[in-house]
């Protein structure tokens, strides 16, 4: 039988307690480390309630006691539970949505983490720092998060470029060369223009960094380097939404692991840059 957490037991119950359980809930869930330290008065003190209200979750929860409640989230505090097969259900209530979405988002960066080795992201660096031109290249959604990339990367000090364009990506694909690069964000790695613009590139010896959810989609197997974001989603939400936070934070790595290759350039390069966006603010 799969295993429920304790924390995750809370938040299925959660819409269905009233006033003052859902205040002892609330504060078990955001702050389950502590909990484990209180007695049961000192709990009911910070809730608000009475002991025999904790008692009634207890029980509800299928626990004998408030001591067996601490024991449960205790093990879960040393060796947490991961929460990424939670789907959120039409009737949650708000504070249970915002918990699950967390808890889901955290996990898939957690899981991005593990899912990309060191010598990989390292790899990627390499060929950034041996780049003369940086492209970044992505569509529909994935476009804006090219964009926030290539912003980023214009601080570097590297030339960059951007283009959400099929037809203007192929135009650059034929124009780059064998010492530059793309950064190519793609979440299914499966669009077709996108693809067929990456092989233009090939063709010219153009270095390929993807960023992308699916390790064996048509975008893999035209990059030289492949980081892959991971997300999940459920019929509320799509996968994109948490791989988008975890495309951001591997894009994040490889801009401060190339500014970290030339720190002095970079902080040049950073104070020109903040000089001129100061001229633009009162």
């Amino acid at each position: 039988m799969e295993q429920i957490s304790c924390l995750q037991k809370l938040r299925e119950i959660y819409s269905s307690l009233k006033n003052a359980e859902k205040r002892v809930a609330e504060f078990i869930l955001q702050n389950p480390n502590d909990v484990v330290h209180y007695s049961i008065t000192e709990l009911a003190e910070t809730c608000k309630s009475g002991e025999a209200t904790i008692f009634r979750l207890c029980k509800r929860l299928g626990y004998k006691g408030y001591q067996e409640l601490k024991i449960k989230i205790a093990s879960e505090v040393v060796s947490p539970i991961e929460d990424i097969h939670e789907e959120i259900k039409e009737d949650d209530d708000l504070f249970i949505v915002i918990q699950k979405i967390f808890n889901s988002t955290i996990s898939s960066l957690n899981l991005t983490m593990k899912m990309n080795d060191t010598a990989s992201i390292d790899k990627a660096i390499n060929i950034l720092s041996k780049s003369e031109r940086i492209a970044f290249f992505g569509m529909g959604g994935s476009s804006a998060l090219a964009f926030d990339a290539y912003h980023k990367f214009l601080r570097t000090g590297k030339r960059c470029e951007y283009h959400g364009d099929s037809h203007i990506q192929s135009i650059l694909a034929a124009v780059l060369g064998e010492n530059d690069c793309i950064i190519a964000i793609s979440n299914t790695g499966s669009t077709k223009e996108l693809i067929e613009n990456l092989n233009i590139a090939r063709e010219n010896k153009v270095k390929i960094i993807a960023v992308t959810s699916d390790i064996k989609s048509p975008i893999a197997k035209v990059s030289d380097i492949v980081l892959v974001s991971c997300g999940k989603g459920n019929n509320l939400k799509s996968e994109a939404m948490e791989s988008r936070i975890s495309t951001l934070t591997l894009i994040d790595c490889l801009f401060v692991g190339l500014c970290l290759r030339n720190k002095e350039h970079y902080f040049k390069t950073l104070a020109k840059t903040r000089s001129a966006i100061a001229k633009k603010r009162f």
